[in-house]
């Protein structure tokens, strides 16, 4: 998307929640179906909207009450819009821009990735395991800002510093919360604490058999498992001032690195096995977290003395 076709004027006139879901895969098998279930486990639909947004029309927005009554919003599969590239930038700035006015402070999102531990079975990150990220990586450029807004990234007025980029807090609520869980969903749960290392991948295909033995050499060597997946990114997170809870469900090895028929078993897991677990997850955390007050997740957004901002080349006047 072209800056100058950026509208500054557009004002956000669509509900407010402190809370708010993005989540995508794992919850794809129940389609346009989220609401139904929602009710099915005592949470309202109050409402669905479709905001303008300055950089063109925005995603589906829905406006819920959860068991017990908080409000959240939820943006179905990270705001992909069918039809449209989810790989350009603008994608993702009409999404946070939308959380940001909407006052937006914990932002839960779950995603689905592949695997490329190269440990033994007993102790190795395995497909239909739940995992809460540490840190992560990205081979490809991520946006860092909001163009047009007090929140454009330029490193002169502001730094984003990507240390725990997914709340420690919050992760650890994850945590409690899947393993309360009545069944046993998952074979087992990773902590922040396993060290898991997040690859942020190019949306749209799978990886290369080159790439993920690379990841998979490159886990080895900083002896910390890699999985790669989808993933929103951390940095706008981090500059619109809201803790991100992200949890991913390995639902397969990396491409390359075990015998598998990657589009039947991944339609299985996406369309039987994960949503109604996923989704009632996501509704229990949803109807009674806070956002958090002992992590850093807003002291890790800097702001820089204004000299920064001076030593730069003044904005070009208005034509005409």
């Amino acid at each position: 998307m072209l800056i100058d076709r950026i509208d500054p004027t557009v004002t956000y006139d669509g509900p407010r929640a402190a809370l708010a879901t993005l989540s995508g895969s794992p919850i794809w098998g129940l389609g346009d179906g989220f609401a139904s279930f929602a009710e099915g486990q005592g949470a309202r639909l109050l409402g669905v909207y479709r905001p303008r947004t300055p950089y063109g029309p925005g995603p589906q927005l829905g406006h819920y009450a959860a068991p017990g009554g908080r409000e959240f919003l939820r943006i179905p599969s990270y705001g992909m819009v069918a039809g449209e590239d989810w790989s350009l930038r603008a994608a993702e700035w009409k999404v946070f821009w939308l959380l940001w006015q909407a006052g937006v402070e914990v932002l839960l999102v779950g995603g689905t990735s592949g695997t490329c531990d190269w440990r033994t079975a007993d102790e190795a990150v395995l497909p239909g395991d739940f995992v809460l990220p540490w840190t992560y990586f990205s081979l490809d450029p991520v946006p860092t800002g909001l163009p047009g807004t007090e929140l454009e990234s330029v490193l002169a007025e502001r730094v984003a510093l990507m240390d725990e980029p997914f709340c420690p807090s919050l992760a650890r609520e994850l945590e409690r919360e899947v393993r309360g869980l009545e069944t046993s969903a998952f074979r087992r749960v990773h902590g922040q604490d396993a060290h898991v290392v997040l690859n942020r991948w190019q949306y749209g295909a799978f990886e290369t058999r080159g790439t993920t033995l690379f990841l998979q050499q490159y886990g080895r060597s900083i002896d910390c498992p890699v999985i790669t997946g989808d993933c929103l990114s951390p940095v706008l997170a981090r500059v619109c001032g809201m803790h991100l809870a992200y949890y991913h469900v390995p639902a397969n090895w990396a491409e390359g690195l075990r015998p598998q028929d990657l589009a039947s078993t991944l339609d299985q897991l996406y369309l039987e096995t994960l949503p109604r677990v996923c989704a009632t997850l996501e509704l229990r955390l949803l109807s009674r977290i806070q956002p958090p007050n002992d992590c850093r997740c807003r002291d890790l957004l800097r702001a820089r003395p204004p000299e920064y901002r001076a030593a730069l080349s003044p904005p070009a006047p208005e034509p005409g």
